[in-house]
């Protein structure tokens, strides 16, 4: 849950009100708000269908530590590409790499709770997904205010990378398996 939380609390802001501001400091206008959306979108659903065809992913724990950080960095990446066709590349990577570690960590949760508590679970974590984490957007855009997108940016993908850091570091979670 903490490697969510993390996750959703460090991609949430950026990809949603941040990247609108980006957009308009860069001179892309709405059209490029949809361009780089749709880069994100191809990418995450190269993810699903990567996760459809694939099927079992080995050493699942580890994939979403792997994918987190990266994806993370990506996000950093993103406030300091200039053009609009690198913006849409790098988001495309944020798609595929947080597509991966968000369904992935979907299958541990749902995998990994016991059946008396998987209700229970699935609602702390639409909490933190859906109640929790869009409180990020407000101060996102109120930090972007004062600070700019680079420097925000950049903190949502540590805090992001976080989550990463988490999943690799807590063996249970590291070393969790999906089932065959």
């Amino acid at each position: 849950m903490v490697v969510i939380a993390l996750g959703d609390l460090g991609f949430v802001g950026p990809l949603n009100i941040g990247l609108t501001l980006l957009a308009d400091q860069r001179g892309w206008g709405a059209s490029g708000v949809g361009w780089v959306l749709g880069g994100f979108g191809v990418g995450a659903g190269a993810a699903a269908l990567l996760l459809t065809v694939r099927g079992r992913v080995p050493r699942a724990g580890l994939a979403v530590g792997g994918a987190i950080i990266p994806g993370a960095v990506a996000i950093g990446v993103l406030a300091h590409v200039p053009g609009l066709a690198a913006a849409v590349g790098t988001a495309a990577v944020v798609g595929l790499l947080t597509g991966l570690s968000g369904a992935l960590c979907g299958a541990l949760l749902q995998t990994q709770a016991g059946p008396a508590y998987l209700g229970r679970v699935s609602a702390v974590s639409g909490i933190v997904s859906l109640g929790v984490t869009p409180l990020s957007m407000p101060l996102s855009a109120a930090a972007i205010g004062v600070w700019g997108t680079g420097p925000v940016f950049a903190v949502s993908a540590v805090v992001c990378g976080l989550g990463g850091v988490v999943a690799l570091c807590a063996p249970g979670l590291r070393g969790a398996e999906l089932p065959r």
